[in-house]
């Protein structure tokens, strides 16, 4: 790979584990051995387990890389104590809702990486890809405060971060495969670049050394005045000296500058962003309380009509309470009438009965006169 340092000491542990979604995966790449997590783990003498997940990221529900590491830790297949660099290698899957959390999650994240392998040097790349064709600047500005996070979130927990890898590719249709993911071109340089970073986190620079040195001698014959002058303007030249911050201070302290301009730019965002977040949950509660409002009008109107409807109803039973008693007292005039009619019923009977009886009576006469008055014939 051309442009990277071979001479370079080996790590103390000689395995990688890699973490990430589908661009550390290797998809877009035209085969395995040119993804840049291969290439970079070649390059830096380690060996590669890759367990890189399609849409994976810091708060990907059911996705999260820390999972990745579950996943490497259960790997029985190498040493655990000798894994030299575990990669984090994510951050354009990660939706802006989730902004206010990333901090956190990448801080999580780091600490399990640094229990589950406590030899490790924990790395950790920013946004790994390109920027898709469809995206638009809103998109991606707000995808840029997702970095933003990510970056103040791995320098506070003093793991090595490798900055804004979304650089990189950018938008170069030259370096682009599909969606996020790079062609082999734009894999080299991501390679590259976690190399260049892995090599210049081996040792600090040092200090440029001092070369004008000028011996000064005093004449024998200086008078005492003289030779306090001289004390007096050194001991002040070696008091400025010991307070002139080094070359490495001067980076340290803009760096430090630089983190404090972005942790507050991202404080502001996440700020605005829950501004806009309560302010959508005011407008739903409004919506909410005007709902209320037409539910309890409504709720009003059915207990109006309720009371009506039970008016109504009193009214037809008051009506057939009436009715009721009026069918009681013409069911008992009937009964009384059916009384009555049964003793007619029952006189009628004796009377036919009797009447019967003296028909027969008057029937036994007449045959009795009518044999009598053959006999005298």
């Amino acid at each position: 790979m051309s442009g990277i340092n071979q001479t370079r000491a080996i790590p103390a542990g000689t395995h990688a584990v890699w973490c990430g979604d589908s661009v550390t995966l290797g998809t877009g790449a035209s085969t395995a051995a040119k993804r840049y997590s291969t290439l970079a783990s070649g390059e830096l003498n380690l060996t590669e387990h890759n367990y890189a997940k399609t849409d994976a990221g810091y708060l990907v529900d059911g996705n999260a890389i820390s999972m990745q590491l579950d996943a490497a830790k259960a790997d029985t297949g190498y040493a655990h104590g000798q894994v030299g660099y575990v990669f984090l290698m994510t951050g354009l899957t990660d939706s802006y809702q989730s902004l206010a959390n990333m901090r956190q999650a990448v801080a999580d994240t780091i600490g399990k990486a640094k229990r589950l392998f406590p030899a490790a040097r924990i790395v950790v790349g920013v946004g790994p890809g390109c920027i898709p064709d469809a995206a638009d600047a809103e998109g991606i500005a707000k995808q840029g405060h997702i970095l933003t996070a990510i970056t103040l979130a791995g320098t506070s927990a003093d793991a090595l971060v490798i900055r804004n890898m979304r650089a990189i590719c950018g938008s170069d249709p030259d370096m682009h495969a599909t969606g996020i993911n790079p062609n082999d071109e734009g894999m080299r340089l991501l390679a590259q670049a976690v190399v260049t970073g892995v090599d210049a986190d081996k040792g600090e620079p040092l200090d440029t050394p001092v070369t004008d040195l000028t011996r000064v001698y005093s004449s024998p014959g200086a008078d005492w005045a003289s030779r306090q002058v001289n004390a007096q303007r050194k001991r002040e030249a070696s008091k400025k000296e010991a307070n002139r911050p080094t070359g490495t201070e001067l980076t340290q302290l803009t760096s430090k500058l630089d983190e404090l301009t972005q942790a507050q730019g991202l404080q502001q965002v996440i700020l605005q962003q829950q501004q806009e977040q309560i302010g959508e949950q005011q407008r739903q509660l409004a919506e909410q309380q005007k709902q209320l409002e037409r539910q309890q009008a409504e709720l009003k109107t059915a207990q109006e009509q309720l009371a009506e409807q039970q008016k109504t109803l009193k009214s037809i039973v008051d009506d057939q309470g009436s009715t009721v008693n009026q069918l009681k007292a013409i069911t008992s005039g009937l009964a009384a009438t059916d009384g009555r009619v049964d003793q007619i019923q029952h006189t009628l009977y004796k009377n036919q009965v009797w009447l019967k009886d003296q028909l027969s009576k008057l029937d036994q006469r007449v045959t009795a006169l009518e044999n009598k008055g053959t006999v005298t014939g």
